[in-house]
Order: C-alpha cells, then sequence, then structure tokens
C-alpha cells in the first residue's frame, strides 16, 4: 500500500525574508536560462541557487554547482533563512488560477512524504517516459544536499472528494504562505499538525494507487537515491527518511485538476514537402482545410474552438505550416494504429492523440525515428497555444502539430496498463512552486508515524 507521512518542514522565515514572492521559483526542468538569471537577481536568498545553480566556466570535483547549492542549504539553515517546523505537518497547498474564458479555478492538494515504491509494487504509477541525463543531474544534487526541494506532483481517485471537504475548516484561517506567481498563479500553504485530520488524510490517501502526474525524472531519482542509501545502511528498517520522498497529491476527480496540451514543432527536415505530407495525410485522416488569418488572436481562437470541437467527436489534431490555411485532421479508423504497435500493447495506449501524431505521422510520413525525437533533432515542444503560429510564421520552424489536451481517464488507463505515454503528453498548469516547503533527508531520523 502507498504510506504518506507527516514532516517537519524546512520554510522560509519570514522575519529573515520579508518578500516570500522573491525567494520562490517554478520547477528546475522549466526554467530558462533568462528565467534562471532573474531568479538570482530578485533575492540571494532564492531557491533556484538550490535547484538549479549556475554553471561555471572553472567548475571542477570540489566546486561546481551542486556543492555551491549544499554550502547555500547549510549556510541558510545557520543563518536561520530557512527554519524547521517544530511539529510534524502536512501541509494544505491550494493554487488558484484563471482560465481563458475569466473564470477562476482552485486546485487543491496536500503536501507530504511518501514511502517510495518500486513501480513494480502497482502502488505508484507513472505515464511518461524519462531520460538518463535529467536522471543523473537531479542525483547529484540529492546526494550533495540530502534534500528535496520540489514536490513530485501524484493523482488520487476519491469522487467523493472527501479530504477537500475535511480541509475546508482548516482553511477558514489566513495561509501562513500565500505568493503570486509570474503566471498570476496564487499559491496559499497552510500547515496541519491535528493529529485527527493527519490520521485522516492517512486513512485516505494509504490504500490508494498514485499516479505521478509530473516529476517522474524526480521520482526515479527517489528510487536511486533510496538504494543506495540502503546499501550504506545495510541495518535499515524502512522507517528512514531516505525510503520517503516528498510529494503533492491531488483528486484527479476535483473540479480543479484539468491537463493542458503541450504542442509540437517540427524543424530541420530535408526536402520537406507540404503538398506531399498532407496527400499522404488522406490515406488515414480526414482533411479539412480552412482558412484563417494566422496574426489575430481571433482567428486563432477558432482555430483551438474547432480543434475542440472536433476532438470531442473523436481523434483529431491540427496542422499548421504556413499561410493563411490550418488543417483539421481527424483520424478516420482507430484500428490503422494497431501497425505500429506491438500486439501486447494496450489500445489505451494506441489509440492516444499523441501516439496516433508520433507514430503514424512523426514517425511513418515525416521519418523521424523515435530516438530523433527523444533526442528532440527535428522535434520541439511548446505549451502556449500561439507560439505555434509564431514559430511557423517567423521560420523557425516548417510545420506545427495542434494538440488537445489528454483525458484524465486516458492517463490513469495508460499508466493502469502498465504504459507510458511519449514525452510532454500531459501538461499538468499551474507548475508547483519550488520554496514552499522543503524535506531535508536527516540520516538520523525516522518518518512519524
Amino acid at each position: 500500500m502507498a504510506k504518506i507521512a507527516p514532516f517537519r518542514g524546512l520554510r522560509y522565515n519570514p522575519e529573515k525574508v520579508p518578500d516570500l514572492n522573491s525567494v520562490m521559483a517554478p520547477p528546475y526542468d522549466v526554467i530558462s536560462a533568462e528565467l534562471q538569471e532573474d531568479l538570482y537577481r530578485r533575492s540571494p536568498f532564492n531557491i533556484v541557487r538550490l535547484i538549479l545553480g549556475k554553471q561555471e566556466k572553472t567548475d571542477s570535483e570540489s566546486d561546481n554547482r551542486y556543492v555551491r547549492a549544499a554550502r547555500d542549504f547549510d549556510a541558510w539553515q545557520q543563518q536561520e533563512v530557512l527554519r524547521r517546523d517544530p511539529e510534524p505537518s502536512i501541509y494544505l497547498y491550494d493554487q488558484e488560477y484563471p482560465l481563458e474564458t475569466g473564470e477562476s479555478v482552485v486546485r487543491q492538494g496536500i503536501i507530504a512524504l511518501t514511502r517510495i515504491e518500486d513501480f513494480s509494487s502497482g502502488m505508484v504509477k507513472p505515464h511518461e517516459k524519462t531520460l538518463s541525463g535529467p536522471k543523473a543531474d537531479r542525483l547529484k544534487l540529492t546526494r550533495a544536499c540530502g534534500a528535496n526541494f520540489s514536490p513530485i506532483f501524484s493523482l488520487y481517485s476519491d469522487p467523493c472528494c472527501v479530504l477537500e471537504s475535511l480541509n475546508r475548516r482548516e482553511k477558514e484561517g489566513a495561509p501562513e504562505i500565500e505568493v503570486v506567481d509570474d503566471d498570476g498563479v496564487k499559491h496559499r500553504l497552510w500547515p496541519v499538525t491535528d493529529p485527527l485530520l493527519i490520521a485522516k488524510a492517512q486513512n485516505l490517501i494509504d490504500n490508494k494507487p498514485l499516479f505521478i502526474a509530473d516529476g517522474h525524472h524526480r521520482y526515479e531519482t527517489a528510487l536511486n537515491y533510496r538504494d543506495e542509501m540502503r546499501e550504506k545502511h545495510p541495518g535499515y528498517t524502512g522507517k528512514e527518511l531516505f525510503n520517503y520522498v516528498l510529494m503533492y497529491f491531488s483528486n484527479m476527480d476535483d473540479k480543479g485538476m484539468l491537463i493542458f496540451p503541450t504542442h509540437r514543432l517540427i524543424h530541420g527536415i530535408e526536402r520537406f514537402n507540404l503538398g506531399e505530407l498532407v496527400s499522404n495525410l488522406k490515406d488515414y485522416f480526414e482533411v479539412e482545410q480552412v482558412e484563417f488569418n494566422p496574426s489575430e488572436e481571433k482567428g486563432r481562437t477558432e482555430v483551438r474552438q474547432t480543434l475542440q470541437e472536433k476532438g470531442r467527436e473523436g481523434h483529431a489534431l491540427a496542422m499548421y505550416a504556413g499561410g493563411g490555411s490550418v488543417y483539421f485532421l481527424t483520424l478516420r479508423d482507430e484500428s490503422v494504429m494497431d501497425r505500429f504497435f506491438d500486439a501486447k500493447s494496450p489500445k489505451a495506449l494506441r489509440i492516444l492523440d499523441v501516439s496516433i501524431l508520433h507514430r503514424l505521422i512523426l514517425e511513418n510520413l515525416l521519418h523521424i525515428s523515435a530516438e530523433a525525437q527523444e533526442a528532440q533533432t527535428n522535434l520541439q515542444y511548446v505549451k502556449n497555444f500561439n507560439d505555434p503560429f509564431e514559430k511557423v510564421l517567423s521560420g523557425d520552424c516548417q510545420v506545427a502539430f495542434l494538440m488537445n489536451p489528454p483525458r484524465m481517464g486516458e492517463v490513469r488507463d495508460v499508466a493502469n496498463a502498465g504504459e507510458k505515454m511519449p514525452q510532454k503528453s500531459t501538461y499538468f498548469y499551474p507548475k508547483l512552486l519550488t520554496g514552499m516547503v522543503v524535506n531535508r533527508i536527516y540520516e538520523d531520523e525516522s518518518a512519524p508515524e
């Protein structure tokens, strides 16, 4: 069974850091070089210095960004910039964000520790593939600092929304942390020390499988770090903190839980021929060419709305390759996907929109191999719906494929089947803010019951 535990988190001390907005950061893997510089300028205590420190030309084994992160981490604790909570807690974490309609939505969840489980147990289910580079990077940081700075984002299923109801009274009081990120998302945190409420949260989640929404590299890093520490401590009992990892738990059945799409940009294809591609697409798709103005917000909005409508009726993508036309592609027959997968592959994986794009179009028609896709040799991912049009019009890419988001049920079905979606299949927005609470992995402590 999945098992969660309260912990004594490290949090920024408002007496030392009056402006908590200045020390927060998004997850390391969405921080560009420009944003990294900006975060460095905001505060000498910004969490980016720990999760994604700058690399220097003079870096060596004894002085590099991991060593500097560990040095800063220790110094901030000694200076009480980061202060440990006196009691084991779970942390209620709400994120309020606006939709394009103008409506505000609140995603609710809790932050706690969870016992690290091997994927073979079936209790923790990934849904996306990982790369070796990011895992090596995160393992070096974990070894150097002995801490989890960013929670892994996990989902559980509870159609009755029991935990959300239980937490309502706790949230009547002011949150201890309330900050607004660069996207205008409001982040609120309430520590909870009440043993009764903690026990109710444990009872609810302990019996449920967990689906990793975001943080696959960090979870696999936690597995690797746990195994290293078990070798170092052969008499381990399983209760040591290195057997646990910082995690955010959110109910996939809550109305504030939404998935957003990630769009694909194609570049560097030799002798790319749009007419030939459209002709080949017609062997598999109903292809509808629609005129619009790509330079106007109204035209792009109409493309998005049409794509959503077609997606409700079947498997639909939109393709833009310049000019004043967009192509809507609707798959004629799901069974065509059988030829691109092993016979043992579950239908849930074969008929995903991203599978249709990656296997049928990118590999079969554009001849971009799976290896080239993984290396992003001819492939780029963007999340903003406007970016694909800008990139094509500027000549930065040859063609863009616009996606609908996968349904929550599709994510669950693929994970339950023990399969993984192509990279960047899901985009859970908003991102969890790093710096709200940190878990230090004390080697001489055990997780509270």
